[in-house]
């Protein structure tokens, strides 16, 4: 799952009526896209450090933190208002392909914005906004080495004053909110009030010191108040996290795309389901006979697949060498790709990789782990795969869950998924874009399905293309991955529209798809925290398999895989369909199957 650049605020937009359309130059609407994204991030500090813009208008923006009070969300309201008044006068049938989609980002982001501060309202009933705005602005100057180090943590000085200012405007914004969404507030501010209290202390320069004290304290009070004041906001009982039908309707059309709707996603997961699960089955019977020799049991799916999993996932390392097996799938990963870069893709020029710990903050939503991009206007500096630790207080029985889901093989698949090839490659190549206008906008506003499509895409050609050396054990646990991608679109629509039930969830996902209870457990924290998200891998996988068909079918004989999924990757995070106008090919293919 990659940490997407978005803002903690949504702003409206007006749809204004343009006043006649109005053809723009090469020229213009490259300056014009560079003022669109430069202004936008100029309204959210964090998310500018977190791309690599440090300065705007003589402000440094690495040492503010996010304007939310009710004058900050007016200034944005009337900022993006602005825009689509502009934006609406282009003539968009003027422009060429890239400039197209370059402009349809631009609108789909404003109109997701006016979603959600006119309607779903998230910064007046969700704090994890708030709390997680918090983190993201100080780990990142402590993490990401923009400047030198001294100059760094006076950012981060600057922006624990700030604190107490958003703190405030949090108390005064926040109406209510939900047992789910408090509690994991509550769990991701003490990861804030740790990474002040604990992590930083000691690390601070002495000519700093002082100066990180008094704003520290200040900041800690601060953060303490609000984890008060969440304590008494109103609850809007057990299912105010649900989006509902309406709105999540409106939301998927902006982040999923206008090629399909929620009831039509769902019929093909829930079918595409069906299918995998017969795969799987077909998988596991020699599997099983080699396993369990001396079993007369009838051939049951659940009971055959279920066992042979169950033996898999036995094979995991201790819980203190987690953090150590992963830092060797990586090498295993990276080489294996290296060796195979005409059939899968040459690795990006850069290497800055960093394996760390999820921060503290952001383990409420990234349970397992994610991706952290190289700032896009710094692509130099660091790139994180974030592995979210085992806690050392959990009992024995939770450790051994979540060692079974990430055993051998599902560790690997996670290294592939979040790392190589999957985000890290992918968004090494769309920070090489230019002009560095385009790079920005695509990064900051890049469309989900294809980001998350391409890592699961990813992942099935790595195996195509003998990773393991077609070990089954190894498919089986794909085979496992790909079902949890086709559920987790089933789970956040039903559980968003449909009124599903926590236990009808449970019993989808360590039932239907054999997750262990721990994974099962976090997926339905994270759907109750999040909406629209979830669905973007199965999407964006089907998206990614029906382009490339695509392209093989246009290439005929001289089709070149490594060559497609180099340009393909060249455009950045726009959405596949965007991809294939450019590339000059249709989308109506069926999927194809990776091939060798």
């Amino acid at each position: 799952m990659v940490r997407t650049q978005v803002f903690a605020v949504a702003v409206a937009a007006a749809a204004l009526a343009g006043c006649g359309k109005k053809a723009v130059s090469a020229a213009d609407f490259e300056k014009l896209t560079s003022e669109f994204v430069h202004s936008t991030l100029a309204l959210s500090p964090v998310t500018a450090t977190a791309v690599g813009y440090h300065s705007h208008g003589g402000v440094k923006l690495d040492t503010k933190l996010d304007d939310l009070s009710a004058a900050g969300i007016e200034a944005q309201r009337k900022h993006v208002t602005e825009w689509t008044a502009q934006l609406a006068r282009i003539d968009r049938e003027k422009l060429d392909a890239e400039s197209k989609a370059d402009l349809d980002l631009m609108v789909n982001q404003l109109e997701l914005m006016a979603l959600d501060l006119d309607t779903i309202q998230s910064w007046k009933h969700n704090p994890t906004s708030y709390v997680e705005l918090v983190g993201n602005g100080l780990f990142t100057p402590y993490s990401v080495e923009y400047a030198p180090a001294a100059e760094r943590w006076g950012h981060i000085v600057e922006r624990l004053k700030g604190v107490p200012a958003l703190v405030a405007a949090a108390k005064q914004s926040l109406v209510d909110s939900n047992a789910v969404w408090t509690k994991v507030a509550l769990e991701e501010n003490d990861g804030n009030l740790a990474l002040i209290e604990q992590e930083f202390a000691g690390k601070v320069p002495a000519e700093r010191k002082a100066a990180y004290d008094e704003a520290a304290k200040a900041a800690a009070a601060a953060l303490r108040d609000l984890n008060a004041h969440l304590k008494t906001l109103k609850d809007t009982g057990a299912d105010g996290w649900r989006l509902g039908k309406a709105n999540y309707a409106k939301k998927f059309r902006l982040t999923v795309g206008e090629d399909t709707t929620p009831e039509k996603l769902l019929a093909e997961a829930e079918a595409a389901l069906t299918e995998q699960r017969k795969k799987m089955f077909l998988v596991s019977l020699p599997l099983h006979v080699k396993y369990y020799p001396t079993h007369k049991d009838p051939v049951d799916l659940n009971l055959i697949v279920g066992e042979t999993l169950a033996k898999v996932a036995q094979k995991h390392v201790a819980a203190e060498k987690y953090f150590e097996e992963a830092q060797k799938t990586l090498a295993e990963t990276r080489a294996f790709m290296k060796s195979h870069e005409e059939r899968l893709v040459k690795m990006p020029g850069r290497d800055n990789l960093q394996l760390i710990e999820t921060p503290a903050f952001m383990r409420g939503i990234y349970g397992v782990g994610g991706f952290n991009p190289a700032p896009a206007l710094q692509p130099e500096l660091g790139a994180f795969y974030w592995l979210t630790p085992i806690p050392k207080d959990w009992p024995k029985e939770r450790v051994e869950s979540k060692l079974r889901e990430y055993n051998d093989y599902g560790l690997r698949i996670l290294t592939i998924h979040e790392a190589i090839p999957g985000h890290y490659v992918q968004l090494e190549y769309a920070n090489q874009i230019q002009p560095a206008s385009r790079r920005l906008l695509r990064a900051v506003f890049g469309n989900g399905p294809y980001v998350e499509g391409w890592a699961v895409y990813a992942t099935d050609i790595m195996l195509a293309e003998g990773y393991l050396d077609g070990n089954p054990e190894m498919e089986l646990t794909w085979s496992k991955q790909l079902l949890r991608a086709i559920s987790n679109t089933i789970l956040d629509i039903r559980m968003h529209t449909g009124g599903m039930t926590d236990e009808e969830a449970m019993k989808l996902m360590v039932e239907r798809t054999f997750q262990e209870k721990e994974e099962a457990v976090a997926k339905l924290q994270r759907a109750k925290l999040s909406s629209c998200q979830l669905p973007t891998y199965f999407a964006g996988y089907r998206a990614w398999k029906q382009l490339r068909a695509a392209a093989e079918k246009k290439a005929g004989a001289g089709f070149k895989p490594g060559e497609f999924h180099q340009k393909a990757l060249g455009e950045g995070n726009l959405p596949v369909a965007s991809v294939a106008r450019i590339l000059g090919v249709s989308l109506n293919e069926e999927p194809a199957a990776a091939k060798k």
